[in-house]
Formats: structure tokens, sequence, C-alpha cells
């Protein structure tokens, strides 16, 4: 087993209900394994923002890092993840 933190911040963290969660995985997991379980324990509304996107051509609103790399330059939500990862998930926000 691997143990993994989730961190989060502004809206993922109110739908969450907190900003860090730590989780145990099996080994071998992926992003993906920590975002099926996140849905399952989650806010419904949460499981939204988690999925992936149906149409690839559209910005992707939400955001993960591991270890402070984004995951698009990593293997997307096929990121394998080792003990102690610090991931990362948000959603960004624009404004001025």
């Amino acid at each position: 087993m691997i143990t993994v933190k989730v961190r989060s911040i502004a809206l993922i963290r109110a739908l969450l209900g907190k900003e860090q969660v730590e989780l145990s995985l099996p080994e071998g997991s992926t992003i993906q394994d920590v975002l099926d379980r996140l849905t399952e324990e989650g806010d419904p509304q949460l499981a939204a923002y988690l999925a992936e996107p149906k149409d690839k051509s559209a910005h992707a609103p939400l955001r993960i890092m591991v270890n402070g790399r984004d995951i698009t330059v990593l293997k997307g939500r096929d990121t394998a993840l080792a003990d102690g990862d610090d991931i990362l998930m948000f959603v960004p926000i624009a404004g001025g």
C-alpha cells in the first residue's frame, strides 16, 4: 500500500469539505484511482469536476499537480503514484 496526500483549494476544497485528505491506495495506483476514490466518497457536484471531459479539445477546468508537476506533462490521469506523493487539485480562476 501507498499513502498519498491530496490537497485542494477554492471550489474543489469546498466540495471536498476539507483542504487535505490522505488516501491509502494499492501499489501501482494512478491519478485516476485517486479521482475514482474521491468521487465515490464525495459530494455529487465534485464528481462533475473530477470526471474526464467528454470533449478532449475543450480546456479541462480541473488542474492536477503531482509533486509540483502538472499531470499534462506526465502521463495525465494514468500518472503512476508513489508513497508520499503530494497531489494538488484546483479549478483555475481568472479575473481582473
